[in-house]
């Protein structure tokens, strides 16, 4: 049985085009199916001791971690008021710029393109598409510790 050659040539696109199929098939799967990256399970580290956190306000701090024997270092703003203790991101969550703290209008700023979160770390202005990061906190013997998913 002989073969022409437009009919080689036909079967051979559509083996080409049933591959590409299959591969993006594979990909759209890989990308829908849950990864196991959501059990990550919670892992707590010190920030600072209790004594240094002031009763009211806003201090700067450097959250340091280690993470499969990796040390990682991560820009955090203790934020405190007589009935709460909260630990944000200082990450913007637009470009992952650094955000300063303002104390005379009490207000996150984003230097690069604007963004304003409230004292809470919810955006008010500009950009960013969502709050700044609030990690778990909790105060154990005397030292404010920090959850992190690891």
């Amino acid at each position: 049985m002989e073969h022409s050659r437009r009919e080689f040539i036909a079967k051979a696109l559509y083996g080409v085009f049933a591959l590409l199929g299959l591969g993006s098939l594979f990909a759209g799967l890989r990308v829908l199916a849950p990864s196991g990256k959501q059990d990550k399970e919670l892992a707590w580290f010190p920030l600072a001791d209790e004594e240094e956190v002031p009763r009211s306000g806003v201090k700067k701090a450097e959250l340091v971690y280690a993470i499969a024997g990796k040390e990682r270092k991560a820009r955090v703003f203790i934020v405190s008021s007589p009935d709460r203790l909260t630990v944000l991101s200082a990450v913007c969550s637009h470009l992952g710029c650094l955000v300063n703290y303002r104390k005379e209008s009490r207000e996150f700023v984003c230097p690069c393109h604007g963004g304003k979160y409230d004292i809470a770390g919810k955006n008010i202005a500009g950009p960013p598409p969502i709050p700044l990061t609030a990690y778990p906190v909790e105060v154990r013997n005397g030292m404010v510790m920090v959850g992190v998913k690891v």
